[in-house]
């Protein structure tokens, strides 16, 4: 056999052992590491734009600053409009894998007490087995992204600190041009 088809039989079973919350899980962890991504790189755009874009022209302080402000308004809002839904997918995944985990155990109670033929070690393996899944899925998902959450959150805090040293270099390139004149 070769290693793709052990490694696809695998992730079938436990996508089957998982349920349908581990199944969420995973949509939510998706769309979660898209933002994430979607979001670093808009920040990189803006930096790049607030390196080239700006350079003293001569203009009033007050023009200036209404420059700054719009671009900073056109840029930066969008990448902090995001954080807190990132923020929030990341409490959405940890309590994914809680729901996995209270559903799996409601699965092994559930099957405790229907009479059947199988053995109950086999009654308990199959609830036991959908909450740990999702309880790990949950938990993966989530603490890499919290991670690169608070890195994310940093890096917009020293960009906006970049844009804001940027204002205030250019108003002082504009004082200087104004008073060689």
């Amino acid at each position: 056999m070769s290693l793709f088809y052990v490694i696809s039989n695998e992730c079938q079973a436990l996508l089957g052992e998982g349920g349908v919350v581990l199944w969420g899980i995973l949509v939510v962890g998706v769309w979660l590491y898209a933002m994430i991504f979607s979001t670093w790189c808009g920040l990189q755009k803006f930096e790049s734009k607030l390196d080239n874009e700006f350079v003293s022209d001569g203009g009033a302080k007050r023009s200036i600053v209404r420059e700054f402000t719009v671009f900073e308004l056109d840029h930066l809002a969008w990448v902090e409009r995001r954080t807190p839904v990132i923020g929030v997918m990341v409490g959405v995944c940890t309590l994914g894998g809680l729901l996995g985990t209270v559903s799996g155990m409601l699965v092994t109670f559930s099957n405790m007490a229907t009479l059947s033929t199988a053995s109950p070690m086999e009654k308990i393996a199959t609830g036991i087995s959908e909450a740990l899944v999702t309880t790990q899925a949950g938990l993966l998902m989530a603490l890499p992204a919290a991670f690169l959450y608070a890195l994310l959150l940093r890096r917009v805090a020293i960009v906006r600190s970049r844009a804001e040293g940027k204002m205030h270099a250019v108003i002082r390139e504009s004082d200087m041009g104004g008073c060689a004149q």
